[in-house]
């Protein structure tokens, strides 16, 4: 069964329920975003946010433009999409949120209140994924290299272990991914101007451990893995208000087991709440208070 986009999700909704969820994702004509302090705050607001369109999470992008993706529309002209791009830039610097490819793999923006369960996932560092296995040997090497000789851009690390380890370009960018999946290493400014932290040559990478203060530190040494997965997966789901179950699936880099598990405990502690139908739906206790019948 096709996963319902924002576009068809969005109709569906109890009338009350859909006009709360369009206000949270700033889509109606009196909430867009217009300015960069506008969409730090928004940032601030749901937690979660796309920079693009194409997640479920509310998007800086469709903000703009006042609408919702609909994909496969040529004819749409689109200015949200640029001013993103250019916002994205100085973005993470204005406003205390973290940049990566967190949900879809898609540019995603989070607010310091989830750092401690990023940073918890992967508890021992790079250290401890490679010795579980979830790390290839080069991702060690390039994670090993900006401990050991500070964070870097991507080319100036690419160009280090070319000489030093004689990994080619390839491996670098796959060793890259994989870091990043995990969480493990963050982008910072980019090292050229002109460019955004989304050109993963010339923005400069850092250890997620090291770039985070270190009261987020000890808040995330307190949490087991599985909790810091669960509040992740809940944290979304509040962002989004509401989403196809079967969405949530695609969201992280997990097994479809493990989601579904950690999905079932959050709806058993009630921190989600699903509604059943045709397509089953997620919601955040938000919007279960006004949901009808609920």
């Amino acid at each position: 069964m096709p996963i319902l986009t924002k576009s068809k999700l969005f109709p569906m909704l109890p009338e009350d329920v859909r006009g709360r969820v369009t206000e949270s994702h700033r889509l109606s004509s009196s909430s867009r975003i217009r300015n960069r302090k506008q969409a730090g705050e928004f940032i601030m607001e749901r937690c979660f946010v796309s920079v693009f369109s194409g997640t479920e999470l509310p998007s800086i992008q469709e903000a703009i433009d006042g609408r919702t993706d609909r994909p496969g529309n040529r004819d749409r002209i689109s200015s949200g999409q640029g001013i993103a791009s250019i916002w994205l830039s100085d973005l993470p610097d204005a406003v205390p949120c973290l940049f990566g490819t967190f949900v879809k793999r898609k540019p995603t923006l989070i607010a310091r209140k989830h750092w401690a369960a990023l940073l918890a996932m992967e508890g021992e560092g790079y250290q401890g994924a490679r010795e579980r296995n979830r790390i290839s040997p080069a991702a060690f090497r390039l994670a090993d290299c900006i401990e050991r000789d500070g964070p870097a851009t991507g080319q100036a690390l690419c160009d280090r272990l070319a000489g030093s380890a004689r990994m080619d370009e390839r491996t670098f960018r796959r060793a890259l991914l994989e870091l990043e999946k995990l969480w493990l290493i963050v982008p910072g400014r980019s090292g050229r101007p002109g460019r955004n932290i989304h050109d993963t040559a010339s923005c400069v990478w850092e250890l997620t451990k090291r770039w985070v203060p270190d009261d987020i530190e000890r808040e995330a040494a307190s949490m087991t893995r599985r909790h810091a997965m669960r509040s992740l997966l809940v944290g979304a789901v509040d962002s989004a208000g509401a989403v196809d179950e079967q969405a949530v699936y695609r969201w992280f880099g997990w097994a479809r087991s493990m989601t579904g598990a950690l999905m079932n405990e959050a709806l058993s502690a009630e921190v989600c709440y699903r509604v059943d139908g045709p397509n089953p739906v997620i919601i955040s206790s938000a919007l279960a208070e006004i949901w009808p019948g609920a």
